[in-house]
């Protein structure tokens, strides 16, 4: 008796979210905003200021760009910093996330899913830390889940949402074979169809292939430049960082409750599983398939470039492939899941170094260190922290070796070899190796392939730099020659 008075109560509990889900919804919006808000606010990320750097060189004449980047988020950032000026990225926090829920409302919609139930497990806490933190990740996955939803939806607009998911974040193209396990033969079983997909897709990439043609005479010359930069080696399977790849899979372990949730109060997935074992036995092919090339993509990419993000695309796609079992009875445990989350998430970002405030105040010494060396504070300088100089005023390209001599050099801490120190001021140092007193040359920072500076209108010189990046990678001399040979048509 006492058993069926609590499952009645359970029900009712149910019931009484459902009847409100959308108001769920609404606070789970506005959570989301401020959570992405407060880390960015508090963390500063190095990948985050790169993409505000670069919208500030597109837009308002800024001094540092890194051309090797995607830069849809740079885009949207220099566009809405004319509606809301230094607010610029908490607008993009907002639209973006606002986004993400409306990629999910249609996903939802499209696999009649309960909305507020698949929104509850894909927030879970690496998916709030890591979401937005980089700036591109929310994006990609945002357009991933709408063109996931299109082909469901069978409409070959979903092209459009795949190019956007690539000029969002370059290397979801090679994460893509992940969400395969999700789309079903049937809804791309006609020519016709397949032939638009691709014409909206390249249609769609078109601006892509213009800024590359206009700037560099090479249509994919930003993609072929941060695939020779982020890839230690394309030609054998290694993971340079095998430690750090492994650590990722603590992430996959946040869909675990998942799993249980749904196999514990869905009885029915293991008669279904027992009547349907082919098309299981298909789906767990692909689903190996997905994970084999996402395993071998890790290794060409988790090198020093914060290898926990890369397993979120991984358990988002375990998420929406286990949200297709899971039934409006499961709310309450869903809402319960997602509160759980949000303190996961806040627990992880109160773990953080908080080095805003520090080096804030670690460029204003900088700044008055070059005041004291040269009389004004416009130098370009070399350090290992040239993204937070640029980022806080200070023109800086990374430290370049003791044979190079034409930048004074500023780093927050002591540098260890024979580096000609200068002075020192609030633990800032400043090295002037070989730099006479006289010596301040200002020069906006385009920073290709390993820190080196080039100027636009070098880089138009040589319309075959990318051909030569790629070949570092690959080290094939018929695809150098294929690739010189198609760069001609550029000229």
């Amino acid at each position: 008796m006492k058993r069926n008075d609590f499952y009645k109560k359970i029900n009712s509990l149910n019931k009484l979210l459902y009847k409100y889900r959308y108001y769920i919804i609404a606070v789970y919006f506005f959570l989301s905003v401020a959570f992405f808000s407060i880390q960015f606010d508090l963390l500063r990320n190095w990948d985050m200021l790169v993409r505000i750097l670069n919208s500030n060189y597109l837009f308002h004449n800024g001094n540092y760009f890194e051309p090797q980047r995607a830069l849809l988020e740079s885009f949207f950032i220099g566009i809405f910093s004319f509606l809301f000026g230094s607010y610029s990225v908490f607008a993009f926090i907002i639209f973006f996330t606002f986004l993400f829920f409306l990629a999910v409302y249609f996903f939802s919609r499209s696999f009649e899913v309960e909305y507020a139930i698949l929104l509850s497990i894909l927030l879970n806490p690496f998916f709030l830390f890591y979401a937005i933190k980089n700036g591109s990740e929310l994006p990609m996955y945002s357009f991933i889940i709408f063109f996931i939803s299109f082909v469901k939806l069978k409409k070959p607009i979903a092209g459009v949402f795949l190019a956007l998911a690539f000029v969002s974040k370059y290397d979801s193209l090679f994460m893509l074979p992940i969400t395969l396990f999700l789309i079903d033969r049937k809804y791309i079983d006609s020519a016709k169809r397949i032939v638009l997909f691709l014409f909206f897709t390249m249609l769609a990439l078109t601006p892509f292939f213009a800024y590359n043609i206009i700037l560099y005479h090479d249509p994919i010359f930003t993609f072929l430049m941060s695939f020779a930069k982020n890839s230690p080696s394309i030609s054998s399977f290694q993971v340079p960082a095998y430690n750090y790849f492994y650590y990722g899979f603590y992430e996959l372990l946040s869909v675990l409750p998942i799993i249980a949730i749904v196999i514990i109060f869905n009885r029915k997935i293991m008669q279904t599983i027992k009547r349907k074992k082919r098309e299981f036995s298909i789906l767990a092919m692909l689903i190996f398939l997905a994970f084999l090339v996402y395993f071998l993509a890790s290794g060409l990419y988790v090198h020093g470039l914060g290898y926990y993000r890369f397993f979120l695309l991984v358990t988002i796609s375990v998420t929406l492939a286990l949200s297709l079992l899971t039934k409006k009875e499961m709310l309450l445990i869903a809402v319960i899941f997602f509160a759980i989350s949000l303190i996961i998430a806040y627990h992880i970002l109160l773990s953080q170094n908080f080095n805003v405030h520090t080096i804030s105040n670690e460029v204003n010494s900088a700044k008055q260190l070059l005041l004291q060396k040269y009389g004004k504070d416009n130098c370009t300088v070399q350090s290992n922290d040239w993204v937070y100089l640029n980022y806080y005023g200070i023109s800086a390209t990374y430290i370049r070796g003791l044979n190079y001599s034409e930048y004074p050099l500023i780093s927050f801490g002591k540098l260890p070899g024979n580096y000609t120190l200068w002075n020192e001021s609030g633990g800032v140092y400043l090295y002037t190796s070989g730099i006479s007193s006289s010596k301040c040359i200002f020069t906006p920072v385009i920073d290709f392939q390993y820190g080196v500076n080039y100027y636009i209108n070098i880089s138009k010189e040589n319309n075959s730099i990318g051909c030569y990046f790629l070949n570092e990678k690959i080290k094939d001399g018929f695809v150098l020659s294929s690739c010189l040979s198609i760069m001609k048509t550029f000229k």
